[in-house]
């Protein structure tokens, strides 16, 4: 459980919308993956860069 602490959200970057997914700064690289937003009225799609 003390590794939940350590989680950061994905936050939209058009709507500001907190994305269900979450990451660990300390080991993640991460690009080219697109997931679309979940937000009411903004589902654009859009890039993570970790």
């Amino acid at each position: 459980m003390d590794n939940d602490k350590k989680r950061i959200k994905i936050v939209c970057p058009y709507c500001g919308y907190k994305m269900p997914i979450a990451y660990d700064p300390a080991r993640v690289i991460c690009k080219g993956v697109y997931i679309q937003c979940k937000g009411r009225k903004c589902k654009k799609e859009f890039e993570i860069r970790i």
